[in-house]
């Protein structure tokens, strides 16, 4: 068995993503101002350290060991609940945060916060990014490459406008991208973020880069907190890269650098299937997973955990997106 024998191996970053903090909005994509509080006070109980999203990306592109217990807090969709329910509270503790806009969706309105809104928070510790213009499907939309691109570019110019900086970080609406998308989007020096779950480190893809859902049925705060104890997987490769499955049985390979949990106690989940799957262990580093059925359509995500012996109480988590788009 190869084990860690670095403890700087199993630091991480982890990013929760929400979307409304409001009693009042879709419970989907929303938490309640009441359960927001309590992740905050789960966030200050763990002694984590709440820093930029660019802290992350920038130790990232740097190629740099991420510090343990360092946690990012981002925003899809410019809310306005986000600026009257989420940014005081934040303020409160001096807490950055991160907000992926749309600015053709920025206007004074019920439902979104207008530029003067937004320049606010960023007097306040918010940083803002990139969400596309309309919060266009990157892959289900009918967009060429050329059409992703100007919207990309658009979108980060009319927010550089605004906000005087161009950050050149994408969220992906819906989380949805493919390996063209994400080859496009290297060309173009941006980085990735994406909306399934998982623990960044040095061997995260920096195109695809995970957060940790914190809204709808995610909210939980007893659920949360294994999500902000979890440790990054340390990937040597995984196959294949793109999000496409050529089968509807898709197998994901991977093969690790280094492992600090058993391998019967690795367990893998396939959204759709009420049981876990489990996974087939090719030599000491390297398992492989696949659907015992047929998956289904949209959105389909491999989520594999396992404890960490040398961190007792935490666990590896790590999430592979498929995208089968109905016919």
């Amino acid at each position: 068995m190869v084990l860690l024998t670095n403890s700087a191996v199993v630091q991480a970053a982890n990013v929760l993503l929400y979307h409304h903090v409001d009693d009042s909005t879709p419970k989907s994509t929303s938490v309640s101002v009441e359960t927001f509080i309590q992740h905050l006070e789960l966030i200050e109980s763990l002694e984590l350290k709440v820093v930029p999203l660019t802290a992350i990306t920038d130790k990232l592109k740097a190629g740099e060991s991420i510090p343990d217990h360092w946690l990012a807090i981002t925003f899809d969709d410019g809310y306005r609940n986000v600026y009257e329910n989420a940014m005081p509270l934040l303020k409160e503790r001096n807490w950055p945060f991160t907000v992926f806009v749309n600015p053709k969706m920025v206007k004074p309105s019920k439902l979104y916060m207008d530029w003067d809104q937004i320049k606010d928070l960023i007097n306040h510790g918010g940083l803002i990014a990139n969400h596309t213009l309309n919060h266009e499907n990157l892959v289900q939309d009918g967009l060429s490459l050329a059409d992703i691109k100007a919207n990309i570019e658009s979108t980060e110019a009319l927010i550089a406008e605004q906000v005087g900086y161009s950050l050149k970080i994408l969220a992906y609406p819906y989380g949805e991208y493919n390996q063209a998308v994400k080859s496009m989007l290297k060309d173009m020096g941006y980085v990735g973020f994406a909306q399934h779950s998982g623990s960044i480190n040095e061997s995260s893809d920096l195109l695809a880069l995970t957060r940790f859902p914190a809204n709808g049925i995610y909210s939980n705060p007893k659920t949360l907190k294994n999500k902000l104890a979890s440790l990054p997987f340390s990937f040597e490769m995984t196959a294949p890269l793109d999000t496409h499955p050529v089968t509807l049985q898709p197998k994901w390979l991977v093969k690790l650098k280094e492992r600090d949990f058993y391998q019967s106690q690795l367990a893998c989940f396939i959204s759709g299937f009420s049981k876990p799957v489990k996974p087939i262990w090719i030599d000491d580093l390297t398992f492989e997973v696949q659907a015992p059925e047929n998956i289904g359509t949209g959105r389909i995500k491999y989520n594999c955990t396992a404890p960490s012996k040398s961190k007792r109480g935490q666990f590896y988590w790590t999430s592979k997106l498929w995208i089968n788009p109905k016919a």
